[in-house]
């Protein structure tokens, strides 16, 4: 029987900490994963499932009653989406010499790196996803994205044109809020737009314990989130696309299936002398764009130099 060491011991309380620490620095990082709608089922690994309801669309005069008439039913479906998701994992490997000299430090530093990349690669996702949803206005004189410049940048009135359009076509909100999220290159932009009249800083937020992390503020409907990890297009000069959603746009699972791994301490046959130690975590992913009617993408150019 194998005899179990000190280092083994400390492994498994460490594993449960690595996994604190990784989802503790994956979560606040993850913009437009916590922008996306809970699935109504998940099978772990295999299968993740949405539930897409059909809007009703009951007439004045059928929803009419008449005394004693019972009124003719209304047909209600439900459309389910589902996924399979696809494995992401990141491992890190550390030598026995630095964790003979300072074990904790390094691992809580690569825990807090590796949440890190994960969340910076579940957001790619992401965005992979929604930024190729088919409603799209494009700022300034664009009519497409090859025709984008320098000087189409994003002002309040591109943003207020989303808003308009979500709200024509009904889509739920945010606790009466649609979200965008902005790269700061556009925010420097939306910031030197001196028309700007109904913007409402979050110090300002009569419930600010309400904020999303990045949030700075709000504009006629919309909040305004940064994140420097939305994802550029490339075309005569850099695209920067601005996502403004309201709830339900699209689907994202839960992150239930993360799991953190720090390998024993113990000689085998590729490291005979134990002398690494791997330190990993992976994660089940998969996103899927439930209402189109619900997401608009704004694509611009940037003045910031």
């Amino acid at each position: 029987m194998a005899s179990i060491t000190r280092w083994d011991i400390n492994a498994w309380v460490l594993q449960t900490w690595l996994y604190r620490t990784v989802l503790e620095n994956f979560e606040p990082n993850v913009e437009f994963f916590n922008m996306g709608e809970k699935p109504m089922f998940e099978d772990w690994y295999n299968t993740v499932s949405w539930a897409k309801f059909s809007q009703l669309t009951v007439s004045t005069a059928t929803a009419t009653l008449t005394d004693w008439v019972t009124p003719t039913e209304t047909a209600f479906n439900a459309t389910v989406v589902s996924a399979s998701p696809s494995e992401y994992g990141i491992y890190v490997n550390l030598s026995s010499m630095l964790l003979d000299t300072s074990a904790i430090n390094f691992v809580q530093g690569s825990a807090v790196e590796i949440g890190s990349n994960m969340a910076r690669i579940i957001d790619n996702i992401v965005q992979t996803e929604v930024m190729a949803g088919t409603n799209v206005r494009y700022s300034g004189n664009a009519t497409s994205r090859a025709t984008v410049d320098a000087t189409d940048t994003l002002d309040w009135e591109d943003l207020i044109g989303a808003y308009t359009q979500l709200q024509t076509a009904n889509a739920p909100t945010y606790e009466g809020y649609y979200v965008a999220i902005l790269h700061p290159h556009t925010v420097y932009d939306l910031k030197k737009d001196t028309s700007v009249t109904w913007f409402i800083e979050t110090n300002k937020y009569v419930t600010p314990e309400k904020m999303i992390k990045g949030e700075i503020g709000a504009i006629n409907g919309v909040r305004i989130v940064v994140s420097s990890n939305v994802q550029t297009f490339a075309s005569t000069v850099t695209v920067y696309p601005t996502l403004v959603c309201g709830r339900g746009a699209y689907g994202v699972p839960s992150l239930n299936s993360l799991r953190t791994f720090i390998t024993p301490r113990t000689a085998s046959d590729s490291d005979p002398l134990a002398q690494r130690v791997k330190v990993g975590a992976k994660v089940a992913f998969v996103t899927k764009r439930l209402q189109e009617n619900a997401m608009v993408r704004i694509e611009s150019g940037t003045s910031f130099a």
